[in-house]
């Protein structure tokens, strides 16, 4: 049992009644927390190899690995999904899905799912620059506009390169001074399976690998769905993956795709007044 808190003059308190509401509550005051023991250690060679014959299969079809390394894309593979639909297994985990419901609400979908590779003997990688995974935006809001779950399908360690965060960061509109950043950083350490579930506007950015190993992940994004795909799923998918489910249609962005034409969206209107 944790022992409480040493405090006084508290008159209020927000108990956390479950392991989802802590992890909900440590999102809203830090932007982020690990949740361990996510995928069964026993699969995760399985998802890595996954992972890998996607990014190969992305490098081939975009002209290879120095055209790709142009437009910095030799190291991550969009959409995973859409190229092997095993990993839509990854993208369903209930522990995640229930910490966004309590974040986002009864409404949220798939903004991305992506495979991220940071490459082994400090070779860099894109993503090591501070960002946002709703980039480019210097606004805060009340709640959630979207959560990253970053599954760690290797250890995160200091030496392979784990994310690093900027606790809090989540509430500022602007970027902090080089000198705060430095002093605030914080390298997130988690065992492969792990799952850093975070408030996607936290800043962040991925460490140096400096080891022998690429440390690879798969980052989900789930946004209200006022929020864009980043690859539209449903024209990228077998409808019969939802056909016969509607939460995961909705999921999917399926249910949210806006209309292409008046008509499509008078038949939506009378399917939904049923």
């Amino acid at each position: 049992m944790e022992r409480a808190a040493a405090a006084y003059g508290i008159k209020e308190q927000d108990v956390a009644a479950s392991d989802v509401e802590r992890y909900v509550q440590t999102i809203r005051l830090l932007g982020f927390v690990v949740i361990e023991g996510r995928v069964d250690e026993a699969r995760l060679l399985e998802w890595r190899e996954r992972l890998d014959r996607v990014l190969e299969r992305q490098v081939a079809e975009g002209g290879g690995r120095e055209a790709m390394s142009a437009i910095a894309e030799e190291n991550t593979a969009r959409a995973l999904l859409a190229c092997d639909e095993s990993f839509l297994d990854l993208a369903l985990d209930p522990v995640v899905l229930a910490v966004c419901e309590r974040l986002l609400g009864d409404y949220f979908i798939l903004n991305q799912q992506n495979g991220v590779v940071n490459p082994p003997a400090g070779a860099g990688h894109r993503q090591a620059s501070f960002h946002r995974d709703l980039p480019y935006q210097h606004f805060v809001s009340s709640r959630p506009l979207a959560v990253s779950a970053l599954l760690c399908l290797d250890d995160f360690t200091r030496e392979s390169g784990g994310t690093v965060v900027l606790p809090g960061s989540h509430r500022l509109e602007a970027f902090p001074d080089d000198g705060v950043v430095a002093e605030a950083e914080t390298q997130v350490v988690a065992r492969a399976g792990s799952v850093l579930v975070f408030d996607s506007m936290l800043y962040h950015r991925a460490g140096t690998n400096t080891g022998t190993a690429p440390r690879r992940a798969v980052n989900h994004v789930w946004s209200l769905p006022i929020v864009k795909q980043q690859i539209v799923l449903p024209a990228v998918l077998r409808p019969a993956i939802w056909a016969e489910d509607a939460r995961l249609a909705k999921l999917l962005g399926a249910a949210s795709d806006p209309p292409r034409s008046v008509a499509e969206w008078i038949a939506a209107r009378r399917s939904r007044v049923r």
